[in-house]
């Protein structure tokens, strides 16, 4: 039984890009963003981001680095310079997180042939640490470095429902919730907290195009050592055939990858 959220709940629309989009002011924005998330990027995986040259991944790191986004350690490897405001302990989190699930998050897309993601939640956001696109000729674009709200996606609604009541209300019912623009009711909120119970219960959330038109997404929880979950993987796939997230064999998969996710982090 596959969890999902959609009533009482607006559906919020990932920007479409501009029609005369500037490419490399857009792969610019990307490395600043995969800094940001992950705290670290060598030429080597820059390049293949954005799948462009080394020389042109050189290029535009050595921008950052001129106006202070990006210092480069003795080893060539890119960190956030001070032009980024960034949380040294989060960035070493994210860095480690990537380093052993991004193995599981590959095979994942090989086995099932969609695109899958990594996030991690970030107050009331869930950041995409990393995607591996799918080999499916109509398959979902790469989500690195998006950051959307998280109980609109279906890996940010696995990690809300590990939080406790007090917590939850603290996120969606205080008036900082009411500044950043996630403030509930009562009636909404006690709709939300069931619903959150539910993806508890089955260990599973379903997103159907509530981030993005034409897009779905079944997400499950990766637990950390100590047992709370510390990050969630997700397989999108387009809307027209997004029965295949309720399939055994797509279920299946992504529970084997959050599973062999949560063991290598226990050393296991």
């Amino acid at each position: 039984m596959v969890g999902h959220y959609d009533e009482g709940m607006e559906r919020r629309v990932v920007a479409q890009a501009p029609a005369h989009l500037l490419g490399s002011v857009d792969n610019a924005l990307r490395l600043l963003q995969t800094l940001r998330d992950t705290g670290a990027v060598s030429i080597t995986d820059a390049a293949a981001d954005l799948q462009v040259s080394p020389s042109t991944a050189h290029r535009l790191l050595s921008m950052l680095v001129y106006r202070g986004f990006a210092v480069q350690d003795e080893s060539r490897i890119y960190h956030p310079g001070p032009g980024i405001v960034a949380n040294v302990e989060a960035q070493s989190a994210h860095r480690s997180l990537l380093q052993i699930l991004r193995p599981h998050l590959d095979s994942l897309s090989e086995t099932t042939g969609e695109t899958c993601n990594l996030l991690v939640r970030v107050g009331t956001t869930t950041r995409f640490l990393a995607s591996a696109e799918g080999s499916d000729r109509l398959r979902i674009g790469s989500r690195a470095g998006e950051i959307l709200p998280a109980r609109l996606t279906s890996g940010g609604q696995v990690l809300l429902a590990d939080l406790s009541p007090q917590v939850l209300a603290g996120l969606y019912t205080s008036n900082a919730a009411r500044t950043s623009g996630e403030f509930l009711d009562a009636e909404a909120f006690a709709r939300f907290r069931r619903q959150l119970d539910h993806i508890r219960k089955v260990g599973s959330a379903l997103n159907r195009e509530r981030t993005e038109r034409g897009v779905s997404a079944l997400g499950m929880p990766v637990r950390g050592p100590e047992g709370p979950m510390v990050a969630a993987i997700s397989v999108s796939v387009p809307s027209p055939r997004d029965e295949a997230l309720g399939s055994e064999r797509i279920r299946s998969a992504l529970s084997s990858a959050c599973q062999a996710g949560a063991a290598d982090l226990a050393g296991g």
